[in-house]
């Protein structure tokens, strides 16, 4: 990307800040019409606005203009050309009726860029043309951008000292109108608080719900209570909850005993012998008893 195009970007983008936007309406004269013929037209401003959004127009009294260079009996075919061209962009109606004096390309022009003569650019026209004259009246109306072509190269004029003042007021109102903002009031009715507002307009309109409450009958009907809009929080089941610090007098807690019911000692159960079974096993050792005395006696 060359210098001369970072300029034209550049300039294009002060531009914008002035309400131009793409595509561009680029408003031209018959004479850069007839002297770019050998040319690509729409590559040159292409390459040189760095866009494609673009949108080539001409005046009907223009096109006439060159219809009035096409007549005799030595006909140009440059002229031929140059009207076949012209007839393929967009034609812009600028009112000025045949039947009447037409009026001159210069005159034509002024017309359109300021139809009301206030020094505007009502319509965001880039103008292009060859003449002169016709650029340095449009210098004055704020903001025009101006094209002209110069050894097949197309030129985009800087910014002119009305355009500049014109951006300089833009910004410093949009710089003031951020800094300087009027605070915004926002009505919110409390529901808990029975607080009476200072305009008559409110009175007017707690005095309309209070009739609208009352039924037929003198029966009072519920209120409906609006619903209150405040900041969100976060979601309180996400949330992890704080942990209570123990204050350093206080001594740890013991851990709790394990709550278990005590366990009941059951009672031994004792066998009852049988009373038979008793007799016999005594007569048995009674008779045991007997034999190892007689043993001993005879030893």
């Amino acid at each position: 990307m060359g210098k001369r195009t970072k300029q034209y970007k550049k300039l294009m983008r002060a531009f914008e800040l002035l309400g131009f936007r793409q595509p561009y309406q680029l408003l031209m004269t018959s004479d850069v019409v007839l002297d770019t013929i050998k040319l690509d037209l729409i590559g040159l401003f292409e390459k040189t606005l760095s866009t494609k959004g673009l949108k080539p127009m001409i005046t009907q009294c223009c096109i006439r203009a060159l219809y009035a260079k096409n007549v005799g009996p030595n006909r140009d075919p440059a002229v031929v050309a140059a009207i076949d061209r012209a007839k393929t962009f967009e034609r812009r109606r600028c009112g000025h009726l045949m039947d009447k004096d037409p009026l001159t390309e210069r005159e034509c022009m002024l017309s359109v860029v300021d139809p009301k003569g206030k020094g505007e650019n009502k319509f965001r026209y880039v103008v292009v043309t060859q003449d002169e004259w016709l650029r340095d009246r449009l210098r004055s109306v704020v903001p025009t951008p101006l094209m002209y072509v110069r050894r097949s190269v197309m030129i985009l004029e800087p910014m002119s000292s009305s355009s500049v003042q014109a951006r300089e007021r833009e910004e410093r109102a949009k710089f003031l109108a951020g800094i300087v903002r009027r605070p915004q009031k926002r009505k919110r009715e409390d529901d808990e608080s029975g607080e009476e507002g200072s305009s008559s307009e409110g009175k007017e309109k707690r005095d309309g719900e209070a009739g609208s409450s009352v039924g037929v009958g003198g029966e009072d009907k519920p209120k409906k209570k609006k619903k209150r809009y405040g900041p969100k929080g976060p979601n309180p089941l996400s949330v992890k909850k704080p942990k209570k610090k123990a204050p350093a007098d206080q001594k740890p807690a013991k851990p709790p005993a394990s709550k278990q019911p005590p366990t009941e000692t059951k009672a031994k159960r004792k066998r009852r012998k049988k009373a038979g079974g008793a007799g016999v096993g005594s007569s048995e050792q009674a008779a045991k008893g007997e034999a190892s005395a007689v043993e001993s006696v005879d030893s």
